[in-house]
């Protein structure tokens, strides 16, 4: 007869009383439920045993900090039995025992407490069980690498390939949760700090409504806030080639298009102004949208990007807009996505409805 999976009742459950096992872990925010808006009410490093944990802790921490909400971090223990787990309960223990020795481990290097964090310990697949956990809590921001680093074999790190993680894709579609995407090759540095704020403005409530959340990331690193909006190349009907009058044409909507967009950023800088904040304002018309973001990102030597996931022209039911996921997929540097909870699941979400792995451990810092 086939013996039962170690998750009825470890035997080294028992020796680690501060864990909760659970099919469902308790609610992490108060409240009930999923809120309208954009409040981040917690923020989740995404760790999985990659070398790139030690910088995901530290932006995670960095926006934390900013915004005044609690750190917690969400390991997970990848396993290939992603149903039972290893049907070893020794061999559990030892990747339990491992995955405590290397969130110690970078807790330890950034003169963390152990005990001040929450800690949630998935079994699976990464990018699977942290997902599935991300959509019963839209409140949250998931801190997550954007891409994997990549290696030569000796060390050396490889031309990067302009596509988004396995973590990093199922999060997106998988879920509601905004998203801190921190690509690699940034900065390691300890702690990590942003002195300059990238916020992409469409004119729209929705681009507009990540504002809150980029000031006070701002204030609290005594960053300089710059915001951009970027003037989309006119279009008219085309049957042969321009003439004249079609170029006069655009280039007068273009011209009027330029103006509203810097009275529009003179009447944001305006209402926004304050002593504790520098605010600089820019309209870029030049190009593809997409990638003069990416360009003015490098030229102003900008740290952190900050905007909504969708904008003017948003689709319900679409996981980002086009210019986000561009943004996300080739950044490099740090990108905020911030999504709008609407208070009902996103349509987008393609994970099965079959609840959790079959190990979930909460640790509690309270």
């Amino acid at each position: 007869m086939q013996a039962k999976p170690p998750m009825t009742e470890p035997p080294f459950i028992q020796a680690r009383s501060r864990f909760k096992q659970s099919r469902r872990e308790k609610p992490l925010f108060s409240g009930g439920g999923p809120k309208r808006g954009v409040g981040i009410e917690g923020a989740f490093a995404c760790l999985d045993n990659s070398t790139q944990g030690q910088m995901i802790f530290r932006h995670t921490k960095a926006i934390a900090d900013g915004l005044g909400i609690p750190l917690n971090i969400i390991h997970v223990m990848e396993g290939t039995n992603t149903e039972h787990g290893p049907s070893d309960p020794i061999q559990w223990q030892i990747k339990y025992q491992e995955a405590k020795d290397y969130l110690r481990g970078i807790l330890n290097e950034e003169h963390q407490d152990v005990v001040s964090h929450d800690h949630i310990l998935l079994n699976g697949i990464a990018g699977d069980e942290i997902s599935r956990w991300a959509k019963d809590h839209y409140g949250s921001l998931m801190v997550v690498a954007s891409r994997s680093s990549l290696s030569d074999g000796g060390g050396h790190p490889r031309e990067q390939h302009d596509y988004l993680g396995d973590m990093a894709q199922k999060l997106l579609e998988g879920s509601a949760a905004s998203l801190l995407l921190v690509p690699p090759g940034v900065p390691d540095t300890a702690p990590a700090c942003y002195k300059r704020l990238l916020v992409p403005l469409d004119g729209s409530p929705r681009a507009e409504s990540v504002l809150p959340l980029a000031i006070r990331i701002a204030r609290k690193h005594d960053a300089e806030l710059i915001l951009v909006h970027m003037v989309p190349e006119p279009e008219i009907v085309e049957t042969g080639p321009v003439d004249k009058e079609a170029r006069d044409l655009m280039e007068q909507m273009l011209r009027y298009n330029e103006q509203k967009a810097r009275a529009y950023l003179d009447r944001l800088q305006a209402r926004l102004h304050s002593d504790s904040l520098a605010i600089r304002t820019l309209v870029e018309s030049d190009g593809d949208p997409r990638e003069r973001l990416l360009t003015l990102s490098s030229r102003l030597d900008a740290d952190l990007i900050v905007m909504s996931a969708h904008g003017r022209t948003g689709m319900v039911g679409m996981p980002c807009g086009n210019i986000a996921r561009h943004i996300a997929t080739h950044a490099r540097i740090p990108l905020l996505m911030v999504r709008q909870h609407t208070g009902s699941r996103p349509d987008h979400q393609g994970m099965p409805e079959d609840g959790f792995g079959r190990r979930i451990f909460w640790e509690s810092a309270h």
